[in-house]
């Protein structure tokens, strides 16, 4: 369809908007997709495969929405084309509603069921007609667009991905039975950025054996080397709270979820409606998607050490200001794939910088945590703005013993400046016809106050 014959059909549509009632508004209609989402990855679902099936699922959301809808500029990228307008007519909440269906039955259909009920509960609130049957036909439609898509990005081979680690000196060796963690993820298709090769960053030093050599190695050594342990004596109960509040292990919503849980939490205190939330939603999840992505390429190409292996070979390390420790174990069990760059901090920060472009960085939340994976909230912690609970994320890998400070600090930054590509360039309004349809209301105001007057 032509520019200027959409722009006509989205200028229709508002007026349609404006002057038909709807028979159902539902603001929470993006955040129960979500909460059901989370709850059926919890159990299976590592952190970065979460951010990428969640950001399929929440792009699907937004452009059914917005495609009839007309107020943002729908999602594309690559190879994926933003869609046209929607059928003409169609509701667009019903094809919100078909879109997050067609996405979870594909992605996880061994939890079907509860997404069917879902599915039918929300579209029970939507008048029958033609409108809805059209807005599901095309929610659809959508949804199998993006699945197709994104099929071919590498994701179902990252995790067997041949890898052996180095075996040498400052080279990351696994910690536990497990084997290395989605090798391949680092290569898995991007939903925003360009590529990682401009978010990936390096060691001080720039390599790994020149980085052990630094005075900044030695006080990142040091530093979790103390205030990491199992049994430090100078880790407050506070930071020790933090760590295990950030863990996010196995049977936990992992750091994804808990950021969508903010999200969630923070959109219901600005009370967005369901095209603002689906925004919200989209764009955080393609900033975390596209951080765990740069942030696992960083990761298989430096291949660095854990703390516990490092304090474990500190006397051999080249460097003198590292006192080998044998009997060392950080607080939390290490992940099972390197060190550098840390990925609980890029995700955080990717999430916090997305949160506070679109709501302001200084709202207040509460935000539980489980600490056991038994689904249940062990702890919760109160915070004053996005960037507080992103630092406190940053650090919290340094207290569990399982990240030194480089790592976190260079993660915050990579996560940060996803997010800013991410958020500039995509989901922004669709100005030129909110402009006209501005400009046409005026115009028959004017006419009525002119016929008054005759």
């Amino acid at each position: 369809m032509p520019p200027r014959a959409r722009h006509f059909c989205r200028l229709w549509a508002g007026l349609c908007l404006l002057l038909t009632p709807f028979s159902v508004s539902r603001a929470d209609l993006v955040t129960e997709w979500n909460t059901l989402a989370l709850t059926t990855m919890r159990t299976n679902t590592v952190a970065p495969v979460m951010a990428r099936d969640l950001a399929i699922l929440h792009t699907a959301i937004f452009n059914a929405g917005e495609s009839i809808r007309g107020g943002y500029q729908t999602y594309g990228f690559g190879t994926y084309s933003a869609p046209g307008s929607g059928t003409f007519g169609a509701s667009y909440e019903a094809a919100m509603i078909s879109a997050a269906n067609t996405v979870m039955q594909s992605l996880y259909a061994a939890s079907g069921g509860s997404f069917t009920t879902l599915y039918n509960t929300q579209l029970s609130g939507i008048a029958d007609g033609q409108a809805k049957t059209d807005g599901i036909a095309w929610g659809a439609s959508i949804a199998a667009d993006l699945l197709a898509w994104r099929a071919a990005d590498g994701a179902s081979t990252a995790g067997s991905t041949p890898y052996s680690p180095v075996g040498t000196i400052g080279y990351w060796a696994q910690t536990s039975g497990a084997g290395a963690l989605l090798p391949g993820w680092g290569t898995v298709g991007t939903f925003a950025i360009p590529g990682t090769g401009s978010y990936t960053t390096s060691l001080p030093g720039g390599t790994l054996s020149n980085y052990m050599l630094t005075g900044q190695y030695a006080t990142d050594y040091n530093q979790v080397k103390d205030i990491g342990s199992s049994f430090s004596l100078t880790r407050t109960s506070d930071q020790t709270n933090q760590a295990y509040f950030w863990a996010a292990g196995d049977g936990t919503v992992k750091m994804t979820g808990m950021w969508n849980q903010v999200a969630q939490s923070a959109a219901s205190t600005a009370s967005l409606s369901v095209s603002d939330k689906a925004r919200l939603f989209a764009a955080l999840n393609v900033a975390m998607a596209d951080a765990g992505i740069a942030s696992f390429a960083t990761t298989y190409s430096t291949e660095f050490w854990r703390p516990e292996t490092a304090i474990a070979n500190g006397d051999i390390d080249g460097n003198a200001s590292t006192d080998v420790d044998l009997a060392w174990a950080p607080l939390i069990a290490s992940p099972s794939f390197p060190e550098y760059a840390a990925l609980s901090s890029t995700l955080s920060e990717a999430a916090a910088a997305t949160l506070a472009h679109y709501l302001g960085n200084s709202m207040a939340f509460s935000l539980g945590s489980d600490i056991n994976g038994d689904g249940s909230i062990d702890m919760t912690r109160n915070f004053a703005s996005f960037s507080q609970a992103s630092d406190e994320a940053m650090m919290s890998g340094i207290y569990g013993g399982t990240q030194f400070g480089t790592a976190a600090m260079d993660g915050h930054t990579m996560g940060g400046n996803v997010a800013d590509w991410v958020v500039n360039n995509n989901f922004a309004l669709v100005p030129e016809p909110a402009g006209a349809l501005l400009v046409l209301l005026g115009l028959a105001t004017l006419a009525r106050r002119r016929r008054g007057s005759v």
